[in-house]
């Protein structure tokens, strides 16, 4: 009997290659391997919807419970991927247990980078694992002092999420505007006053310089403009760190053998879309079937209420043009450069999208990507 399709990593990427798998007609075993104790489930909802206690686990699991049995798709949770036999097509588990296999998909994902320090602490938090999100939201009541450390997608999320709870929130961010790569400056600028006018406290340009705590819970945080920040809670949100260490070899040297791919944040796929497109691309290389073309960068996120949805990449001296009112957070904007069209945002007009991608699409190279049904 074939060895089959060993998935290593147990989120979207790992989910999405298995459906294709399933559905382009692959009869061999298929068996997810995943450190969590969970079914693949929906990361993006962490930070909102169920931190906000809207949603539970069931409603971001990506499929019901009996699906994985019924496609006769093997989770193996709780032993994540600790090594690689590449001679004998071998992956090693935490246990020490091994698992054959013909097609290795490498799709371990990535973690939460620490501030040095911080992990002595009992009230610092992470948000990676749908873990974090419950142990984050059991703590977060009304006047609980939280400061989130990082105002990138997960930082900016989490601070309104909190807020919406009843917590006091100081989102602090190194850089002097957040979300470079995601949004233009004068984009990031109307993000930060759209926090500030919901009640959260933003610092730009500032860095921790020391970290005040006693014994084993941190109360504030110096800064290194001199301004002292006291909290009961902190999320540290600045970056995440792809689970590739275990691997013997460089990715782009692994997935020159045949048996071998890559999918998510260890293949650089870091946006939804993306990390699910590479799912199903692993799926049909191993099909033999040509993959759907890639996907423009894009990303959403739900904001005190609003919805924010953002394709490709602008740089910060790009033109922008805007139509509607930011003001009253009902806009779209274009990003160009040198007259063509790289970048767009959406602001409470989702309806917008469809024709933005099309309009990023006749001026790029890039195929768009489909529209979710």
């Amino acid at each position: 009997m074939s060895a089959g399709v060993v998935i290593a990593g147990g989120g979207l990427s790992a989910q999405r290659c298995a459906e294709a798998l399933r559905q382009g007609g692959y009869s061999g075993p298929v068996k997810i391997v995943s450190s969590e104790a969970h079914a693949p489930y929906d990361r993006p909802p962490l930070s909102k919807a169920l931190l906000a206690g809207t949603k539970e686990l069931d409603e971001i699991a990506f499929r019901p419970s009996d699906w994985h049995g019924e496609q006769d798709v093997e989770l193996l949770l709780g032993d994540g991927a600790a090594g690689l036999d590449l001679d004998s097509r071998k992956l090693i588990l935490e246990s020490g247990a091994t698992l054959d296999y013909e097609h290795l998909v490498i799709a371990t994902g990535s973690r939460a980078r620490q501030l040095p320090g911080s992990d002595q602490y009992e009230n610092v938090h992470t948000l990676r694992t749908l873990d974090d999100a419950v142990r984050l939201r059991d703590v977060l009541k009304p006047g609980k002092r939280l400061v989130v450390l990082g105002a990138g997608l997960i930082g900016q999320e989490v601070a309104a999420t909190a807020t919406g709870h009843g917590a006091e929130v100081t989102l602090i961010e190194a850089e002097s505007l957040p979300l470079a790569r995601a949004l233009h400056p004068e984009l990031a600028q109307w993000l930060v006053d759209l926090q500030r006018e919901e009640g959260v406290e933003v610092k730009l340009g500032v860095r921790v310089a020391e970290l005040i705590g006693d014994g084993n819970r941190l109360e504030a945080v110096l800064l290194d403009d001199g301004s002292r920040v006291e909290l009961d809670e902190m999320l540290v949100a600045i970056g995440v760190i792809p689970n590739s260490e275990w691997l013997p070899e460089q990715i782009d040297l692994l997935t020159q053998r045949p048996e071998i791919h890559a999918a998510g944040d260890v293949a650089g796929g870091d946006h939804w879309e993306l990390a699910a497109h590479q799912g199903k691309a692993a799926a049909h290389e191993i099909l033999g079937q040509e993959p759907a073309p890639v996907p423009f960068t894009g990303w959403w996120s739900d904001l005190h209420g609003v919805r924010l949805q953002g394709l490709g990449q602008p740089a910060a001296n790009d033109e922008i043009v805007f139509e509607g009112n930011p003001g009253e957070r009902d806009f779209h904007a274009v990003v160009s450069r040198e007259g063509v069209p790289v970048a767009a945002l959406a602001v409470g007009r989702p309806r917008e999208i469809p024709r933005l991608r099309k309009l990023l699409a006749e001026h790029s190279s890039t195929p768009p990507a489909k529209e979710p049904a």
